[in-house]
Order: C-alpha cells, then sequence, then structure tokens
C-alpha cells in the first residue's frame, strides 16, 4: 500500500500521553481529550509516499497535534482525527510533520527549525522562567545555514511564535525560518 502524496503513519505508544509512572503506580494526569498538551506527537512512517522524499519508511517523526486528536461531533460522539485512515494508522502530508530520525540522529523538515528556551539571566530579582524570545538552537535546516545561524547558536525569535514540544525529555519551541530575528 503507497500513496503519491501521502505518508502512512501510526502513533508511537497511543493518540494520548495521559499517564505517568511515579513510585511504580501510573497516574493519569489529564482525564479529557480537548486539551492539545497531552497528544502523542511521535510517530512511525508505516509507509512513505511513492515519489522522492527523504523520510523513508520506519523512520520516526514529530507530528501536530491535531493528527491523533479525538473531537466531539455536534451530537457529543467521539471521533477520530480527519486523518484518521483504518486500523490505527493516519494519512498525514509533507507539511503536518516538523522533525524526523534516521535512526542515527533528528532532522528538521523544511523551514522549520527547534530552539531550547534558556533560563533567565541578569535579573535583578529571583525569577524562575525563561529568557523572553531567546534560546539555542537545537535543531537547524538548510534556510538557517545559509543565512550564517548554527546549531548552538544563540537567537532572538518572535513574540508568540513558539510552539512547545517535548523531544528527548527536552522542552523545545518549533518555529519558522523566518521568525528567527537576531544571531546573539
Amino acid at each position: 500500500m503507497k500513496s503519491p502524496y501521502y505518508f502512512i503513519i501510526k502513533p508511537l505508544g497511543d493518540e494520548y500521553n495521559n499517564e505517568v509512572e511515579i513510585s511504580g503506580q501510573k497516574i493519569i494526569v489529564n482525564s479529557t481529550v480537548e486539551d492539545h498538551k497531552h497528544v502523542n506527537r511521535l510517530a512511525e512512517v508505516v509507509y512513505a509516499p511513492s515519489r522522492s522524499t527523504k523520510v523513508k519508511s520506519g523512520d520516526i517523526i514529530v507530528v501536530h497535534h491535531n493528527i491523533f486528536r479525538i473531537y466531539y461531533d455536534m451530537k457529543g460522539r467521539a471521533k477520530k482525527s480527519p486523518n484518521y485512515f483504518k486500523d490505527g494508522m493516519y494519512f498525514i502530508d509533507e507539511y503536518q510533520f516538523y522533525l524526523y530520525n534516521d535512526g542515527k540522529e533528528w532532522k528538521s523538515v523544511g523551514n522549520y527549525c527547534f530552539v531550547q528556551p534558556i533560563d533567565k539571566e541578569n535579573s535583578y530579582l529571583y525569577e524562575e522562567g525563561t529568557e523572553l524570545n531567546t534560546g539555542y538552537v537545537v535543531y537547524d535546516n538548510d534556510y538557517l545555514n545559509d543565512l550564517g545561524v548554527k546549531l548552538g547558536d544563540k537567537v532572538n525569535f518572535t513574540k508568540n511564535s513558539e510552539y512547545e514540544f517535548t523531544i528527548n525529555d527536552t522542552v523545545l519551541y518549533r518555529m519558522r525560518t523566518n521568525d528567527i530575528c537576531a544571531l546573539l
């Protein structure tokens, strides 16, 4: 089974990440399907499109939060995402995932990049949190490299461009290349 344009994927694990384990006990941290923060964003590529692509079957990808999300219709019935195909598989196009792992390393897709927020610096009062719109580039892309921005560079990014993901237990912000304002 192959599609000429769409990837066929399945979630790694369940559609939602609602449980954590503390001292051997499983605890449900979210009991509703409306909160996008607990939707699984990791998937395995079952079939890559027949057209040429860097992403191959078996690769792990980071997808948009609505891919595996459950919705309620007008009558209150739970429905799978419009991307749902059958047997736990989903169709997505190349604009619905941002990062892929070919078994060796994570690589960003298109003009997306990932920035790790940094803790506040040079604050007069003790404040927890992250520095406003500042971070380090963790996953770059060819467009950023053409602009002289490389992995590990400290950058400033536009307000409200950050879209939070957790990759390898690290909070990262996904953004587009044009959201990077300055190399610090």
